[in-house]
């Protein structure tokens, strides 16, 4: 039987720095104005390992540092984020998160919920353009941080997660 630990430090110090290419470098990456969203790749990854309350918790603070270093509008993509690691972390036990299947759905329904809380919002508070004037640019991140997803969750999985077998 496999005994999971989730290395936190680990995790903290791939989380800063997917932060900080997140808001720097991730135009790289980018097929014209469609680019993948490593920031909510993360949040899927911590609130299928961790459960519901930790994964809506983690949404919410990186959310704050992506509001912080994008120079947006505040509060947007916490709440965001926040909507998706509570409902990924739901997953935590329904779903086998290894298999090519789940990384790629879930990873599109995360996307899917995450752009229609931050375009329903910046819509309705801070004069944002809506969801269907950009759903070109919403479908193509989707599809192509989903992905991304397939291959980010087996990096993460290798650095992050200690699989240590146990007899009983």
């Amino acid at each position: 039987m496999y005994r999971i630990r989730f290395k936190s430090v680990r995790f903290g110090l791939i989380s800063f720095f997917v932060l900080l290419f997140q808001s720097t470098l991730a135009y790289s990456f980018s097929l014209g104005t469609i680019k993948p969203d490593f920031v909510l790749l993360l949040v899927i990854f911590f609130a299928l390992y961790k459960g519901q309350k930790q994964g809506m918790f983690y949404g919410m603070v990186v959310g704050i540092f992506v509001d912080a270093l994008s120079g947006g509008v505040v509060g947007i993509n916490s709440f965001g984020l926040g909507c998706v690691g509570l409902l990924c972390g739901l997953l935590k036990e329904r779903v086998y998160i290894n298999h090519f299947l789940t990384k790629f759905l879930v990873g599109l329904a995360a996307c899917l919920v995450y752009s229609i809380v931050y375009y329903v919002l910046g819509e309705q508070f801070f004069r944002l353009p809506g969801f269907f004037a950009n759903i070109d640019i919403v479908i193509g991140t989707m599809v192509y941080t989903s992905f991304c997803n397939i291959f980010f969750v087996d990096v993460l999985d290798r650095f992050v997660i200690d699989r240590s077998t146990s007899l009983l």
